[in-house]
């Protein structure tokens, strides 16, 4: 009897196991893998898409995925062989998940081939709320999200828990009356869309305060710059005629909503007076607070996202209020970080690295970049994904993009592209040299210019061919290329320095050799003098319009894929991926005048990356740093001046930090 019992449950163990086997399966390595696997994120959820292999036919596919956030559930899917994508529902928005399909065969499981892919939130919320008050009355005014699941709006209003639906999506502005004069209304806005609801956008006002200011906060930080309005609400006595604002700190204005920032921390008296059609006047004021900057540094690290900045620099949205930086190791992924607050609003996931190909911002607050994974992204100002394209090869220069929504990428293999940013269809593409792609850049007109290891080449806006360098000019990969007036100016490969072509005719009018390493990312003051470093070494260069030398500085610290800036107050700044003699790296400000050290500060870690000035007047940087426990970072000066305005001040040209002048 005891023989039969242990039997029984020798054979009920070996079920045990065999029933184990088929819930974590093991993979064969000898059996034929996915070709490719690719995630699309969606609003939680994520589309999967696989290629099998065309050498054996699967008996069906299996799939796994596993969210990087604890406490988080990942899962598991079996589908036919007949397919070949999978919608996986009921996930975590702003979680990254990494998705594995393996085939099934009758003799065991491949390999699993893996994507990894970040649900993005599609119900975006309104923006700009305002509540304005009148008598027994609240006008609201808001900025509609732009999506076509977009359905309507639901209303709070508190006291008295009022629910009021608006149903057309294209509203902009609601008056909520029959309220009572000197009490505090709160007014929650929800978007309403055909899948679920937005986050709520709140504002408050009290009914009878009539302010005859209106304004989004009237709490600042330092250089932040604000909106003022009259509240047609207070000045009703008749058509408004004109307006003379001051601000309390000697700033004026006499048009009829200027934008301000302060300078400096304080409590600022902000004043209108107004003229009426009748010759008649009446004024009012508001006060303002203004704080100091609320962060310094900031960590690229979210989740289980991080990495550090390399050649790369930090680019804005239009409004100034976001920063994005793309990180270059252990990956890609694209950061976006509050500017005023510090923190990080969203991260995009880019499994490869970005080493060169920065992000670039259009108009309407998209963003493009491009990894080593041979791919170009295009993500919204969300984070969401907006399209994906493929193209032949590894993208090491800044692509360009202009206004009419044309983007430019051009790939190490020598490929130039363009795009179109609303599809991410191919408008045209060209191959142009032999070798590495360095530089691409578009003028005031639209025409772009390519430079490779073999030579520059110009094209018009329809990829009609104007010309290309006959001396062979060899142009240095990541950003290379600057314009001011008629002139090109490209930065070269080892010991050639810088070259200017003439941008109608493509002929060279002089070059300037360094006699030293690689040059990178030359900027433009306005009387033409070209400034630029070099590679592995410790000097800074300036070059005047005829090419003759101006200056050149020793900093005494190695300036490697270093960016130079140039600010408004004559300074250019740019950080060191070399320490100087006390141990320390650096951040540089050097008179373009004349080349002499005006600015320093310290850094812990070193700086091989190109200098941003931002809207707030600060200076930003991304930094090195070594792994998960101490990533890179964004780092903040306050060096209270703007961009030079009206020459290649930056990397790209714009005050956005985007490759674009057109």
């Amino acid at each position: 009897m005891k023989k039969i019992y242990s039997c029984l449950c020798l054979f009920m163990f070996l079920g045990a196991l065999c029933s184990c086997d088929e819930e974590l399966p093991t993979a064969n390595a000898d059996l034929y893998e996915m070709e490719s696997v690719t995630a699309t994120a969606g609003d939680m959820g994520v589309t999967l898409a696989w290629v099998a292999s065309e050498k054996r036919k699967a008996d069906e596919y299996y799939i796994t995925w596993e969210a990087g956030t604890s406490g988080v559930e990942g899962g598991t899917k079996t589908v036919a062989n007949t397919e070949s994508s999978l919608v996986i529902e009921s996930l975590t928005n702003d979680v990254a998940y990494t998705f594995s399909v393996q085939a099934r065969y009758s003799d065991g499981l491949s390999n699993k081939v893996k994507s990894t892919c970040t649900p993005k939130s599609t119900r975006f919320a309104v923006t700009n709320l305002l509540a304005t008050a009148g008598a027994e009355k609240v006008r609201l005014t808001w900025t509609k999200p732009v999506s076509d699941k977009l359905t309507g709006y639901s209303l709070l209003v508190n006291p008295g828990s009022k629910i009021i639906e608006i149903a057309n999506p294209d509203t902009e502005k609601y008056i909520v009356e029959g309220l009572t004069n000197d009490t505090e209304y709160q007014f929650a806005l929800t978007a309403v869309y055909s899948n679920g609801n937005s986050e709520v956008e709140v504002a408050n006002a009290t009914p009878g305060q009539v302010s005859p200011i209106t304004v989004e906060t009237t709490n600042l930080v330092q250089n932040q710059s604000c909106k003022f309005s009259i509240n047609d609400m207070y000045f009703m006595n008749d058509v408004v005629r004109s307006t003379t604002w001051t601000f309390g700190d000697g700033g004026i204005s006499s048009e009829l909503s200027p934008a301000y920032a302060y300078a400096a921390p304080g409590t600022y008296t902000v004043e209108v007076n107004v003229v009426y059609e009748d010759g008649t006047t009446e004024s009012g004021s508001i006060a303002v607070t203004v704080t100091a900057y609320t962060w310094e540094t900031v960590n690229l690290s979210n989740g289980i996202a991080y990495g550090y900045t390399k050649v790369s620099n930090a680019t804005f949205s239009p409004d100034g209020r976001t920063l994005y930086m793309p990180t270059s190791t252990p990956n890609g992924h694209l950061f976006a970080i509050d500017v005023l607050t510090g923190k990080i609003k969203w991260n995009y996931a880019i499994s490869t690295v970005t080493y060169g190909g920065g992000s670039v911002v259009d108009a309407n607050g998209d963003i493009y970049q491009c990894g080593t994974d041979k791919k170009v992204y295009a993500i919204t100002s969300s984070g969401a994904e907006k399209w994906t394209a493929s193209v032949d090869g590894v993208v090491g220069a800044f692509p360009a993009l202009t206004s009419n929504g044309v983007l430019y990428c051009l790939t190490n293999g020598c490929t130039l592209y363009a795009f179109s940013t609303s599809t991410g269809e191919v408008l045209w593409s060209k191959t142009i040299g032999k070798t590495t792609g360095g530089a691409v850049a578009v003028d005031a007109s639209g025409n772009v210019y390519a430079g490779t290891y073999t030579g520059i080449y110009a094209f018009k806006t329809d990829g009609t061919a104007l010309w290309s360098t006959t001396t062979g000019l060899a142009v240095t990969e990541r950003g290379a290329f600057a314009i001011s007036g008629s002139t090109l100016y490209a930065v070269l490969r080892a010991k050639a320095g810088l070259a200017a072509v003439d941008m109608a005719t493509g002929a060279v009018k002089w070059t300037y050799a360094t006699g030293g390493g690689d040059c990178y990312l030359p900027v433009v003051g306005k009387d033409g003098s070209v400034y630029f470093t070099e590679k592995g070494s410790q000097t800074v260069f300036a070059v005047k319009a005829d090419g003759s030398l101006k200056w050149k500085k020793d900093v005494n610290c190695n300036l490697t894929y270093t960016g130079l800036i140039l600010a408004e107050n004559g300074t250019l700044y740019f950080g060191t991926q070399g320490k100087a003699a006390d141990g320390k790296y650096k951040v540089f400000g050097l008179n373009s005048a004349t080349g002499e050290t005006t600015y320093t500060q310290d850094c812990d870690q070193q700086i091989m990356a190109a200098a941003t000035i931002g809207p707030d007047k600060r200076l930003y940087i991304g930094t090195i740093g070594s792994g998960a426990d101490a990533p890179g970072r964004i780092i903040t000066f306050a060096v209270n001046s703007g961009l030079e305005s009206g020459s290649w001040s930056v990397r790209g040209g714009n005050a956005q930090g985007t490759n674009s002048l057109y």
